[in-house]
């Protein structure tokens, strides 16, 4: 085996939902023989009032005052401006660019920043472009004004020695919309993020009619498109009940109810309880979620766009319907409780497909043999 750096640095922005946990996780047990030094790009500017605050004022300068309507809006543009994008590729340049030598390779997650070193192996793992936006027809035209902005994320992936991707529409659009080589381009898929526990499979369960959401964006995840589903369906199964989970929308229908934000644990618990899965997103980049039911034997009903095509087979594992349509996606869930049978079936069988394809073992596999790929 070659004599190669016995470190590999990890480059991340928070959570990024668990993933990033997962994916530490799995480099540390794929590459036991190796230092893995992680540099949290979101705690350090935790520690930065001074550029926190000047980059609030370049968010407003640069998408306007109607960022600040919502606190995942103000999140979600506050790391979309060129000041963050050039600040921290430079943090990251200066503090590990001495030791630059000592690295394996530069691994980063999501689009962000550039944490690419001179002379390194740079890789980009990411569930998302801005211009993946361009083919939702929800799409926010906020997200394009920074042509700037634009023009850094086009470096940042033309830069990359490999770009890995949780979807397949995502490698579309990096070769399709970014120009980059189909050959550096693959996609590794994503494991969920919930722990499974067993689930029982039985014809009751799916009998029940227990028809389970679960996301904290709630008009994103189409939400109030599920409520007019719903309204539909109750009519025609008066048996059939909607738990709402991970946020708290106004509703009054009195089978629907919504438990606000949960730990995982007790997400785990309405998944293994549930009957049906159903997540009719506007705007949808690696649908894990539907990753995560499927570890629970449950159906997925869900729309056409963004990650859901290549994560949920239709009619095999799931049911794919267009986005805010709430006829289509009443159907869709009244075919599957009016047949408790093939509703197992499927839940019977994207459990297989995930277990093959969307467990964090099956990934990390593929995310080490795209690493060893790096020339030294």
């Amino acid at each position: 085996m070659p004599d190669w750096p016995n470190r590999i640095l990890f480059v991340k922005l928070g959570s990024f939902s668990h993933t990033n946990e997962r994916v530490l996780e799995q480099l540390a047990a794929r590459f036991p023989n190796c230092e893995i030094v992680t540099f949290d790009v979101k705690d350090y500017v935790k520690r930065r009032f001074g550029l926190a605050a000047l980059n609030f004022v370049v968010e407003v300068m640069t998408y306007g005052p109607s960022v600040l309507s919502t606190a995942s809006a103000r999140h979600a543009f506050f790391f979309l401006t060129p000041l963050m994008f050039r600040h921290l590729s430079a943090v990251i340049v200066n503090r590990f660019g001495p030791e630059a030598d000592s690295f394996r390779c530069v691994l980063q997650t999501q689009g962000l920043f550039n944490a690419a070193l001179p002379g390194r192996p740079f890789v980009i793992y990411t569930d998302h472009t801005i211009a993946s936006h361009r083919e939702y027809r929800h799409s926010d035209p906020r997200l394009f004004r920074s042509k700037t902005l634009l023009g850094l994320e086009r470096a940042l992936y033309l830069r990359a020695d490999r770009i890995l991707t949780t979807a397949t529409h995502v490698e579309r659009t990096l070769v399709n919309s970014y120009g980059c080589d189909p050959g550096r381009v693959a996609t590794i898929l994503i494991g969920a993020n919930v722990d499974a526990t067993a689930s029982a499979d039985d014809l009751a369960r799916y009998a029940a009619g227990r028809i389970l959401f679960v996301g904290i964006e709630w008009e994103r995840k189409g939400g109030p498109t599920l409520l007019a589903a719903f309204d539909t369906v109750a009519t025609r199964f008066p048996a059939a009940t909607l738990t709402i989970a991970g946020c708290s929308p106004q509703m009054s229908h009195p089978r629907a109810r919504a438990t606000g934000l949960l730990p995982r644990a007790n997400v785990a618990a309405l998944l293994a309880d549930a009957s049906i899965f159903c997540l009719p997103s506007l705007i949808e980049p690696s649908a894990v979620a539907s990753v995560e039911a499927m570890a629970f034997k449950l159906p997925v009903v869900a729309t056409t766009v963004g990650g859901f095509p290549g994560m949920v087979s239709d009619g095999e594992t799931g049911l794919l319907v267009p986005p805010d349509d709430a006829i289509a996606l009443a159907g869709a869930l009244g075919d599957l409780l009016a047949d408790p049978q093939r509703t197992r079936a499927m839940g019977q069988a994207g459990y297989r497909r995930g277990h093959d394809l969307f467990t964090w073992d099956a990934v990390g596999a593929r995310l080490h043999d795209q690493l060893e790929l790096m020339p030294q």
